[in-house]
């Protein structure tokens, strides 16, 4: 028999070094905190019987040890910590030969119940001691994915560090990682977690990560695509068409934002013209970003800059005014456009197909010429409630004054009224 903390006395046909070897393994598994629960024990308690050596049965134990401690529940409710998952360093990129050199190469990432993509990080990758890190997207940083250090485990507030997670990894090959895959660590070594990150522990980053070159990275370099439809009505009701003696030599243009770059489009002519022009005229911008701006402190506060090379990389041609890129237009109605409303653009009106994703496009509101009193481009910007500029629509009131009199607005012949009538009084002439 064998005593056990916590365990009470365990009875059985094993003697000699079968029962000893049993004795032992049950005492360690009954020192277990996690394992104290027979819940986790007994299952594997029932096939002690047939295992057929002292060897046998203390391995059995000691994975049923191991085995009870991941059947912990990883609810938030009555529990100290999440679910928990291990890193590996490893020095072949199949990750079969573990890279035992130096420290950190085992890693634990404890899920803290209650946040968002935040974890308790021991000593390894990305943390050189003990960290509390929230996982968050980013453009610009390789995988997209960054790494907020927190102060505490809250969790709450920007953080005191934020650096890429993974600058040498693309999106795919980040969210391979969380999923269990073996990936390059940057350094010459390779990294893997033992078991996948659950689902929703960590961010979705493929708008802001970088494309993996490849068969399908074309269908992949864009995130989404805005159309802009010009019209011949101020209604937006019927689509402009391109003709031979058009005067406009597009109707339509392709917006299509780039993935893992902030802002960045290419603009493709999506004209269809047919056989009306045998013109073959490239009228695509590509490569440029919306920025923040006003150099001349009338603007809409949102500029167009240039880049040399796709994704808004390489030179820049420098950052030019919204009114000499598109059309003059103050910031009111350059936000009316991006959120899918008819607005004027010179003889035409144009619309986009939808809104614009808000994140797709800057907050320029305190760049843009709001003043009343500045000469906006575009016109100028008034309060919501001010009439100005608009068609009064109420009844004109006279003055009262006789239609016969010569200088009355109503009496075009110019003849003097009858000698009976008297002329009207000033004052009278001056009731409204």
């Amino acid at each position: 028999k064998a005593q056990g903390p916590g365990n009470g006395t365990v009875r059985g046909a094993y003697r000699g070094g079968r029962g000893r070897t049993f004795a032992m393994a049950v005492l360690l598994v009954a020192a277990r905190p996690h394992c104290a629960d027979v819940r986790h024990r007994r299952p594997w308690l029932q096939y002690l019987a047939p295992l057929p050596s002292p060897r046998a049965i203390a391995a059995a134990l000691l994975c049923s040890c191991f085995l009870c401690e991941a059947q912990i529940p990883t609810t938030t409710g009555g529990q100290l910590f999440g679910s928990k998952s291990v890193l590996q360093h490893f020095k072949d990129q199949k990750c079969k030969t573990i890279d035992n050199s130096g420290q950190g190469i085992t890693q634990a990432w404890v899920l803290i119940p209650g946040t968002d993509a935040c974890y308790d990080l021991t000593q390894g990758y990305q943390c050189a001691y003990r960290c509390i890190v929230k996982l968050a997207c980013q453009y610009d940083t390789g995988s997209g994915v960054i790494i907020r250090e927190m102060d505490d485990q809250d969790c709450t507030g920007l953080g005191k560090n934020v650096r890429p997670f993974a600058l040498h990894l693309y999106w795919l090959q980040a969210k391979g990682l969380f999923e269990g895959e073996c990936v390059s660590d940057g350094a010459g070594k390779y990294l893997q977690f033992f078991s996948k990150l659950g689902a929703g522990t960590y961010p979705d980053c493929s708008s802001m990560g970088d494309v993996q070159p490849g068969a399908d990275a074309g269908a992949l370099m864009y995130e989404t695509s805005y159309n802009l439809q010009f019209y011949g009505d101020t209604s937006c009701d019927a689509p402009y068409q391109v003709s031979t003696y058009s005067d406009r030599p597009t109707s339509a243009f392709e917006f299509k934002l780039y993935r893992g770059a902030m802002h960045c489009y290419d603009m493709n002519d999506a004209t269809p013209r047919g056989n009306s022009t045998a013109r073959d005229i490239n009228y695509n911008m590509t490569n440029w970003r919306f920025v923040c701006g006003n150099t001349d402190m009338v603007g809409n506060g949102i500029m167009i800059e240039g880049y040399t090379t796709p994704k808004c990389t390489g030179r820049t041609s420098g950052a030019q005014k919204w009114k000499d890129v598109f059309y003059p237009m103050n910031f009111p109605d350059t936000m009316e456009l991006l959120q899918g409303k008819c607005v004027r653009w010179g003889l035409y009106s144009a619309k986009f197909d939808r809104r614009l994703d808000p994140a797709h496009y800057p907050d320029c509101k305190s760049w843009s010429c709001k003043d009343p009193k500045m000469p906006c481009t575009g016109g100028r910007v008034t309060d919501p409630s001010s009439t100005v500029g608009t068609m009064y629509t109420g009844e004109i009131r006279t003055s009262g004054g006789d239609p016969a009199w010569p200088l009355s607005s109503t009496n075009r012949t110019g003849v003097s009224p009858a000698p009976h009538r008297s002329a009207p009084s000033a004052a009278a002439a001056a009731v409204v």
